[in-house]
């Protein structure tokens, strides 16, 4: 019999998520996974995650509970702290594993089998366990136990950094993002255990799950990778750009901007009428892309579209583009960003409000689910916030609480926390 729609649980509601580890691209999927509706614990140490301090090289003040820098890849869980070498603190993780659907680590391999967390332990005590690992580098190779973060593995080994700038007599390194690749690979260890746990739940064993950085950067580069034997450079000369078409240009008020029309033979007529070259539209010179790249018109093409943009300001070229469905993007800055309508209209961007500093803006999930809707954030907590109240839930006494603290074996928040940690955002109103 069909479960009625309305009674359904919403989303990933019911699943059980255990996490450990720090930083950004590991914790950053079991928030996506809290945002579907899972319930998840996170599992930090006794003085807490190194990433809750991290708000300074991210360009952040240092604003202790009031912590947009953690809360980006944070919200959305349970906080427990917990001495995992401690009689009481592997007791409690053990009741956690048990209810578990998902372990989920960024913790390298040598570390977890001195811990005893490793795959091999954990799949022999909770067989249907999905167990996840998120790496610097793959499981094979020299670089397979190093450290390893996104801007070594994924920005500067996976050749981001010096793909990026434009490429000329005075060339450096670009600056990415803090965390670029972090995001990205979080998504694709979401893939991987949800596909897991599909198989669990088929078949009552679960699986080994793991996303590297350097993989991930490298399938970001795919068309790259394939188009460097042939002789394509890395970084790009956008006066060279192999497809004019595809391509930034500045307006006469100075505003660059980006049209993408890949399929250059189908669409050069088209856009040549549109931006007042006509005359070139059907000029078997130019009317080739491999024809152009060839011969070196290439960038005769693409000086005569910069001075035909070069001729009238945004305003007339937006205007022109929306009516001939011309798709393009103004290239915005990050100013331009926090006052875009389409990231507000959309929850792509999520005002939180913060007693110390108002409301700032974080990025929702890019999945979502219609079960769910737009979804409800609860802001990151301060160290050992929920674990006397997980503790309970769980079976153990006030007593028995007030004992595992003194032990030293978990450690559970005493401060005041202000009104604003527990109140939930929302999406948008329709």
């Amino acid at each position: 019999m069909a479960m009625n729609e309305s009674s359904a649980p919403k989303g990933l509601e019911g699943m059980v998520v255990v996490e450990l580890g720090d930083y950004v691209a590991m914790p950053a999927c079991p928030r996506q996974l809290g945002e579907l509706g899972a319930t998840v614990y996170k599992i930090e140490t006794i003085g807490g995650n190194l990433h809750r301090l991290d708000g300074p090289g991210f360009g952040m003040p240092e604003l202790g509970m009031d912590n947009p820098a953690f809360d980006m890849s944070n919200a959305n869980k349970k906080f427990l702290s917990v001495d995992m070498k401690s009689e009481g603190g592997r007791e409690l993780v053990e009741k956690l594993l048990e209810r578990a659907d998902i372990f989920v680590t960024s913790i390298r391999t040598p570390s977890l089998k001195r811990l005893g967390y490793d795959w091999e332990t954990l799949h022999a005590k909770y067989p249907k366990l999905v167990y996840g690992q998120m790496r610097g580098y793959g499981d094979r190779g020299p670089m397979k136990d190093a450290k390893g973060f996104d801007a070594t593995c994924y920005s500067a080994r996976g050749s981001l950094l010096m793909s990026i700038p434009q490429a000329g007599e005075h060339f450096q390194p670009g600056n990415m993002p803090a965390a670029f690749g972090d995001w990205n690979a979080s998504i694709a260890l979401g893939m991987g255990l949800l596909g897991a746990l599909w198989r669990a739940e088929k078949t009552g064993i679960g699986d080994y799950v793991s996303v590297n950085l350097h993989h991930m950067a490298l399938w970001a580069m795919q068309v790259a990778v394939v188009s460097q034997p042939f002789g394509v450079p890395y970084p790009k000369n956008r006066k060279m750009a192999p497809c004019p078409t595809n391509n930034s240009y500045m307006t006469s008020d100075g505003v660059w901007f980006l049209i993408c029309y890949g399929s250059y033979d189908a669409w050069y007529p088209y856009v040549m009428e549109n931006i007042g070259l006509a005359e070139y539209a059907h000029d078997e010179r130019y009317t080739n892309c491999a024809k152009i790249n060839e011969n070196g018109d290439v960038a005769k093409v693409i000086a005569m579209m910069e001075e035909a943009f070069a001729k009238h300001d945004w305003e007339y070229w937006e205007k022109l583009f929306i009516e001939k469905e011309i798709p393009y993007a103004r290239c915005n800055t990050m100013d331009d960003v926090m006052q875009d309508e389409e990231a507000f209209a959309n929850d792509i961007l999520r005002p939180i409000h913060y007693d110390s500093i108002g409301d700032k803006c974080i990025t929702t999930s890019p999945v979502r689910m219609k079960s769910v809707g737009d979804p409800v954030i609860t802001r990151a907590k301060p160290v050992g916030y929920d674990t006397a109240a997980v503790m309970r839930e769980f079976g153990y006494t006030d007593e028995d609480v007030a004992r595992f603290v003194e032990a030293g074996w978990v450690r559970c928040f005493d401060g005041e926390a202000p009104e604003s940690l527990e109140a939930p955002s929302y999406g948008p109103a329709m």
